[in-house]
């Protein structure tokens, strides 16, 4: 495999360089190429270890977040990937939990909560766990058991749902389903 970048491959690096992230979509009105061009970039891209792809999107292979790199404050488990949720405080203190099973308890467990942020299950980018839906008790099991799932769109946890089963709830509902 040639190891040297197309210009085309350049202007994908230098655009995610500069803005971190960018839709397939994006890339493809940028470099004035259809999407199926850019998948094939990405891909070649990605096997030389340069990108990460996810549904939709791509980001550079080495900017995952540092904020998400901490341990889980609830059961110690990596919070890195699809899974990760955050609990500010307003005291400026940040409480990372490896999955919205543990942010959801973390939640009921801690004070001066000023916002949580959790990520989009399907997408990989950072939501409101308050606007958040959740998806509880699905076949699937990801991290901690019982499994609970965020999804940034209704009509995409529907479609989830219809796959792999469960109930989809308000952070609310969530809290009550892990509470018992």
């Amino acid at each position: 495999m040639n190891k040297s970048f197309t210009d085309r491959e350049k202007g994908i690096l230098e655009r995610l360089k500069k803005e971190g992230s960018a839709s397939i979509q994006e890339l493809a009105e940028a470099l004035s190429v259809s999407t199926m061009t850019i998948h094939r970039d990405l891909n070649r891209l990605e096997k030389m270890g340069h990108v990460r792809k996810r549904h939709g999107s791509a980001a550079l292979a080495d900017t995952e977040p540092e904020l998400v790199k901490n341990p889980c404050a609830m059961c110690g488990k990596s919070t890195v990937g699809r899974k990760v949720f955050i609990v500010h405080l307003a005291s400026g203190e940040q409480k990372n939990a490896c999955c919205a099973h543990c942010g959801l308890m973390l939640q009921t467990q801690s004070r001066g909560i000023w916002q949580s942020m959790t990520m989009d299950f399907l997408h990989g980018h950072m939501i409101s766990a308050n606007q958040a839906i959740y998806l509880t008790g699905c076949d699937l099991n990801v991290c901690c058991v019982p499994t609970i799932l965020t999804f940034g769109s209704r009509l995409e946890a529907l479609r989830f749902q219809s796959g792999f089963g469960g109930k989809l709830a308000s952070m609310e509902e969530a809290i009550q389903f892990l509470l018992g």
